[in-house]
């Protein structure tokens, strides 16, 4: 996974009206923000889980700027109003400043702001506004969290 347009294979664009939904699955932390706000446009038991006709762009984009992980972003075709899912605010740079980061209980630290998650090489994996990596040591996905701390009762 790399900056904003550099989307690795685990992503998947899905198109409807005047919105299209970007999904990285290598970020997602299957927090299911957008099943509880959205569940006609996203559905885990639905393929694709995706719909992105199901609904008008800005209820959807309003769900996706919801998104804890930053793994579902939306690109705007009809001129609506853009939030932070939105792929042109981050690809402008248009995040907020300041980087926090907060040790979740019994989960991830949350890195919010912007920020570049490197290698010690110096090879980007992430770039983005919010990032969760893992503190449980379990993810497949390290450095990031993949949400296997709870499977694993992670207390930390």
């Amino acid at each position: 996974m790399g900056a904003v347009g550099d989307r690795g294979p685990a992503s998947k664009d899905y198109e409807g009206r005047g919105i299209t939904v970007h999904w990285d699955a290598s970020r997602c932390i299957h927090a299911a923000e957008c099943v509880r706000r959205s569940p006609s446009v996203f559905d885990t038991g639905r393929r694709p889980w995706v719909d992105a006709g199901a609904a008008l762009a800005d209820e959807i984009a309003a769900t996706v700027d919801a998104c804890p992980s930053g793994a579902l972003t939306y690109t705007r075709a009809d001129g609506g109003a853009e939030g932070p899912g939105s792929t042109r605010r981050r690809a402008a740079g248009e995040v907020e400043s300041g980087v926090t980061v907060t040790v979740r209980a019994r989960g991830p630290l949350v890195v919010m702001g912007p920020a570049r998650v490197v290698t010690d090489d110096g090879t980007e994996l992430a770039a983005g506004d919010r990032h969760f990596l893992c503190r449980c040591g379990q993810s497949s996905n390290k450095p990031m969290c993949d949400g296997t701390h709870k499977r694993v009762g992670f207390t930390g």
